[in-house]
């Protein structure tokens, strides 16, 4: 009987330790899984922001291009580029070459091709296919090539030159700036993500522009290294995908370790940038997480072992100990799910207000800048056109008094064709101050959207944030060779000045604006031309007094609209429909914010499938009087 009770007991002792050991596996199990989980979710952050970071020097990348862009075309539009005359030409150029420190030289190329350059000798490049695309009418960007001026490897940025400022005008000629493609490899070495990472630039056929290695870099020997051809077939994979303008970010074998590589395509030419980041820059911030998940494999590991040992565990205690255990693990994993989302939803946060700052200070200071030489010239044009007549008045006075005037005075006249100047030069003056009155709006509108001066609540204009915001997105809404433009209509009431801060409303205007066009252009990828013809793209903007203390804003277009599904989630943080690199899920999140905690007022969507969008902005007139009613309710 004592051997039946003692096996019995050595039974149940088994027993228990089988269940107490099986209960522990599958929670550390579960522990590991969930790590992982938390793991993972950090990653695809920090690639984000890394992603962010290649992005930001994307777009320096392309300013810097524009801005060469620009410098290029305001040359050809100066009255000695037009003239031709390379006598002429030539000292004005050579004075920008000097000036603008990003170029090593200016050119001058007749239709037939025929090229006179500062500094060096004249060439034929009608085969060059940047003289190609100039002379039929566009500014562009060239590939690296080797320069026949000075043999060395180059960038051109060309357009053409035009006797107007009417663009479907046939070119006089071509100009082109050169730049010497270790400028570029200085712009492009400006994009970095922590220690020893390195970015590289490819064109459209995947041939290096810019790299850190040196025998990557194309000579007048090798004029060019493809990538996509090298025998390192990660690294020709990525070449591909820059190669086809494609986006992302990816872990591969490079150089001998493990290492990301984010890439995206450049706006202002027909190149891609990568950059080359060290696994470590990003994931150096999981070690703790690494280690925690190390320290609790390691007690779980040790408890284990215990329990084979022990002799005389009851099985409830066990039971009620692993109960606690899961309760625990569950709770710390819940606690860490929710801290990891505040902090990307902060990253987030303080990322875009500080781009909107700094766009901010931008646009206030350009509108500065532009501002006193425009008022310069639109006070001089009245001026000059007075001057102007007064001079055709004393001609007129000369024809009338003295009809058969000498032989070289009729000569001159016949040259500089004065019936036809008294005639033109009327319309120009006209011209420049329609020009000289359209820059003064523009700067007006910069200066409204921008409000750096009103950074605090102050009663102002809405109206006026709405109209400067529509003018910033002024080159989305016009219509261009490949899209039609978008009509506006806007249904203003009368209403007071808004106390708010003008600021952030105008970030919300530019958020609710951006995703309108954005579904008007999905629209128009969605109909044909000629569903297209009969309803044309809107978006319709209605403003009016609510009750005594409120206004409304409604803006609706007639876009592809949303299922209710997304319209349930359109104001959650990270929640976005748009392509990975392309939206971060927090512009209508942060909407909402201003509108509802910075305003205390209400925003809400109303969308229907294949109708369109309506988005409803309430906002109470008197920030003061809508604090005083909270206090009193909480009262």
């Amino acid at each position: 009987m004592q051997l039946v009770k003692n096996v019995s007991k050595l039974q149940h002792t088994l027993l228990a330790r089988l269940l107490i050991g099986g209960t522990t596996l599958a929670v550390s199990l579960g522990a590991y899984f969930s790590y992982q989980a938390v793991r993972n979710v950090m990653l695809e952050s920090l690639k984000k922001n890394a992603f962010l970071e290649v992005q930001q020097g994307g777009d320096n990348i392309d300013r810097w291009l524009a801005n060469l862009k620009v410098h290029i075309e305001t040359l050809a539009q100066t009255t000695p580029v037009k003239s031709m005359r390379w006598s002429t030409v030539e000292p004005y150029l050579k004075a920008e070459v000097l000036r603008f420190g990003d170029i090593y030289a200016l050119a001058l190329a007749k239709p037939d091709g025929q090229r006179e350059v500062t500094g060096g000798t004249p060439a034929q490049i009608s085969d060059r296919a940047f003289f190609q695309k100039a002379i039929a009418g566009q500014t562009n960007v060239s590939d690296p090539l080797i320069s026949r001026a000075a043999n060395i490897p180059t960038i051109a940025v060309a357009t053409p030159v035009r006797q107007t400022f009417d663009t479907t005008s046939k070119p006089l000629g071509e100009m082109h700036s050169l730049v010497r493609l270790d400028r570029i490899s200085q712009v492009v070495d400006t994009v970095k993500y922590g220690d020893h990472s390195y970015a590289f630039a490819l064109d459209s056929q995947g041939n290096v522009i810019a790299h850190p290695n040196p025998a990557f870099i194309p000579t007048p020997a090798n004029p060019s290294f493809n990538l996509v051809q090298t025998a390192d077939q990660h690294l020709a994979s990525i070449a591909q995908r820059l190669a086809k303008r494609q986006q992302g970010i990816e872990l591969l074998p490079l150089d001998g370790t493990q290492k990301y590589i984010a890439y995206l395509p450049l706006k202002e030419a027909d190149w891609s940038i990568a950059l080359v980041i060290p696994r470590e820059n990003i994931e150096a911030q999981l070690r703790s997480l690494d280690i925690i998940a190390f320290v609790v494999a390691g007690l779980a590991t040790t408890m284990l072992a215990v329990l084979w040992r022990v002799q005389t565990l009851e099985q409830k205690q066990l039971k009620k100990a692993n109960e606690r255990l899961e309760h625990h693990v569950t709770e710390r994993t819940a606690t860490l799910s929710a801290t990891l989302e505040q902090l990307q939803r902060s990253q987030l946060q303080l990322i875009q207000s500080e781009k909107m700052s700094a766009l901010g200070g931008l646009v206030a200071g350009v509108a500065h800048e532009i501002n006193n030489p425009v008022n310069f010239i639109y006070g001089n044009v009245t001026h000059a056109n007075e001057y102007v007549q007064d001079l055709f008045k004393l001609l007129r006075l000369y024809q009338k008094h003295h009809p058969q005037p000498h032989m070289e005075v009729s000569l001159c006249a016949d040259a500089i064709d004065v019936e036809f100047l008294t005639e033109d030069l009327p319309k120009i003056l006209t011209s420049m101050r329609m020009g000289a009155d359209r820059i003064r709006q523009i700067v007006l509108s910069l200066r409204n959207f921008s409000r750096l001066d009103q950074a605090e609540i102050k009663p102002v204009d809405i109206h006026e944030g709405i109209d400067s915001t529509l003018l910033i997105l002024q080159h989305r809404l016009k219509e261009s060779r490949h899209r039609a433009g978008v009509q506006v209509l806007k249904d203003y009431g009368d209403l007071p000045l808004i106390e708010c801060y003008a600021g952030q409303l105008n970030q919300v205007f530019m958020n609710i604006f951006s995703n309108a066009l954005d579904a008007l252009k999905d629209r128009e990828k969605h109909y044909d031309e000629a569903a297209l013809e009969q309803s044309r793209s809107q978006i319709h903007i209605t403003t009016q007094r609510y009750g005594t203390d409120h206004v409304r804003v409604r803006i609706a277009d007639n876009g592809l609209g949303m299922p209710q599904a997304v319209q349930q989630r359109i104001f959650d943080p990270f929640f976005t429909t748009k392509p990975v690199g392309k939206g971060t899920g927090m512009g209508m999140s942060i909407s909402y914010q201003i509108i509802c905690e910075k305003h205390r007022g209400l925003i809400w969507c109303e969308s229907t499938p294949d109708k369109g969008t309506t988005f409803w902005l309430e906002i109470p007139i008197q920030q003061n009087v809508q604090l005083n009613h909270a206090n009193a309710e909480a009262a």
